[in-house]
């Protein structure tokens, strides 16, 4: 097998794998629309929600299980931002919990932590997992900054810690100050 042979199968297979571990939803060099809730088994904190009647808005929507420690790290990120656009109408903050296991499936267990850790957003509860594949999301916590035009702009994984949640913030701020999109 010749040189070029090996170099040239081996950016194939490189190319295949980048496409296959790229997390869904795109980001500022990749605008990707946004999907839908899929498959919601239940929710939290509000009436059914779908993506599509968000235009407009910006929405902030993390995938989280409550049996995460990470996730768990990113509460009080969560309550910041719960309070700081709670009178902002243009803003919705929405968390998909995805549970990892079994017991992590019991709505009431979901809800009495959301009230223990004073987390009042909505949240859709995907227990099947239907969601979480939909975004082709492969971490607990994730966050994603969606714009007016229902576009996923921003994704951040992992623990936020103070220099995520600043950059978020100014993120999410960044797109709040965006004209809202024309109807077509």
């Amino acid at each position: 097998m010749s040189v070029k042979w090996v170099i040239a199968a081996g950016t194939v297979g490189l190319g295949i794998w980048a496409v296959l571990c790229t997390a869904p939803a795109g980001g500022a060099d990749r605008p990707t629309p946004a999907p839908e809730f899929d498959g919601v088994t239940g929710w939290v904190n509000t009436k059914p929600l779908k993506l599509s009647d968000q235009k407009g808005k910006v929405v902030v929507l993390h995938f989280w299980t409550n049996g995460c420690i990470n996730c768990v790290h990113n509460y009080p990120h969560y309550r910041a931002w719960q309070d700081r656009y709670k009178d902002d109408k243009g803003l919705l903050l929405v968390g998909v919990h995805t549970p990892e296991f079994d017991a992590e499936k019991d709505v009431d267990r979901i809800k009495e932590r959301m009230a223990k850790n004073k987390l009042t957003f909505a949240v859709a509860v995907d227990n099947d997992g239907a969601t979480w594949k939909a975004w082709r999301n492969r971490y607990w916590p994730c966050v994603y900054l969606v714009d007016k035009a229902g576009t996923v702009r921003h994704p951040w994984e992992g623990e936020l810690g103070d220099a995520g949640y600043k950059k978020l913030t100014g993120l999410i701020d960044g797109l709040l100050a965006e004209p809202a999109p024309r109807p077509r």
